[in-house]
């Protein structure tokens, strides 16, 4: 790892741990925690399996069966049997979960202060090294022995 590629490293985790407190604050306004908001953003309108959730998650099936009982105990999922294998179960948003979706999606596209705080041409330039950096990211997902 060169010395630049490390000091930007470590200046991203840096800025990501920081902004950590500012998701829980935003969250926490909407009586959700950071695990909770990010399981039912996971959630595509046509629902999906607990298996699927678990992996958009990166946890294991007992952690999003967790994760879904809460969600499921505030009325915003619901699940129900896969018609297609009944030992499949699938998770789908009710209607309140669509508007806390809608409102999480609001949080995660409004940026935190130190983003908004940068000029127009050094916010763009961040948004194109970023996605770069996440074009090489997916390819390598997608190959990684590329």
């Amino acid at each position: 790892m060169s010395s630049n590629s490390g000091r930007a490293w470590q200046a991203m985790t840096d800025f990501l741990r920081l902004q950590k407190r500012y998701m829980v604050e935003s969250f926490a306004e909407l009586d959700l925690s950071v695990q909770l908001a990010h399981a039912l953003a996971s959630i595509p309108r046509e629902g999906m399996t607990m298996r699927a959730l678990a992996d958009e998650l990166a946890c294991d099936a007992s952690n999003a069966t967790g994760l879904a009982d809460r969600l499921e105990e505030r009325g915003l999922i619901e699940r129900r049997v896969c018609q297609d294998d009944r030992r499949v179960k699938r998770v789908f948003l009710t209607v309140a979960g669509r508007r806390m979706q809608d409102k999480i999606q609001m949080r995660f596209l409004t940026p935190p202060a130190a983003i908004a705080a940068l000029s127009p041409a050094d916010q763009r330039a961040l948004r194109e090294i970023l996605e770069r950096a996440l074009a090489f990211a997916d390819a390598e997902r997608v190959d990684p022995g590329a």
